[in-house]
């Protein structure tokens, strides 16, 4: 978890801007209190600190748009992004930050396309996660070095254009098509789901059919490519 290290303090002439509210909903109790006493440090002011999303109150203290919640991802359970969009949904204006212990770029994904603001490792240091939040905060989606060093990294034959005369050389069925054009919008296997009418099985079973088709390992690697084919094909 954070590294517990107190009495962190602003440089002289520093000016911080520091939301009037924010919420935590770690499981551990250690590590709970451990990131509650370095946001009370870092002048953050911690209106709840909870164990579970059922005992969180989210209660405002101020100016809503300043209101931050902090949560770890397994709280969030395998229907991570319906919980997100819950939370989201019930609390237009909270900015959620979502802390993991096992950082995965296709989750990552489907957590900003959830609404979150942030998604970091939990072990990232205690500084720059203060300076995250003070970003999150000020209205800004924040990406760790884990996310940049996977994009810096990614195949260069992912990143290739495909003209509109090779589409038909992937002999992708009518749905994958359709998922084809949702994938390069980024959006997540729920989401689909509810614009095409179909489960989610049934995407999960057309993006596995589609990454075979277009020989990569991951949907974020067949986005990139998905973007090429649906931009080469309106042209």
């Amino acid at each position: 978890m954070v590294t517990l290290r107190m009495g962190w303090e602003p440089r002289e002439g520093q000016i911080i801007d520091m939301p009037a509210s924010i919420s935590v909903a770690i499981k551990n109790s250690i590590n709970r209190e451990g990131l509650r006493r370095i946001l009370t440090d870092a002048c953050f002011d911690v209106s709840e600190s909870v164990s579970s999303l059922e005992d969180l109150q989210l209660v405002f203290h101020s100016d809503p748009e300043q209101h931050l919640l902090v949560v770890e991802r397994d709280l969030l359970h395998a229907q991570f992004e319906e919980n997100l969009e819950i939370i989201q949904r019930d609390h237009e204006n909270l900015r959620i930050v979502v802390l993991t212990s096992a950082f995965d770029f296709d989750e990552m994904i489907a957590v900003y396309a959830a609404g979150a603001y942030a998604y970091f490792p939990d072990d990232v240091p205690y500084l720059s996660l203060v300076a995250v939040l003070q970003m999150v905060s000020n209205g800004q989606k924040v990406a760790s070095h884990e996310a940049v060093d996977f994009l810096v990294n990614m195949p260069m034959t992912s990143l290739r254009s495909v003209d509109s005369s090779v589409v038909g050389t992937f002999n992708f069925r009518e749905r994958e098509l359709r998922v084809l054009e949702f994938l390069a919008l980024g959006q997540p296997n729920k989401a689909i789901s509810r614009e095409l009418g179909i489960n989610e099985s049934a995407v999960k079973a057309a993006v596995k059919a589609i990454l075979r088709k277009l020989g990569v390992e991951n949907r974020t690697q067949a986005a990139v490519m998905a973007r090429e084919l649906v931009s080469s094909t309106a042209a």
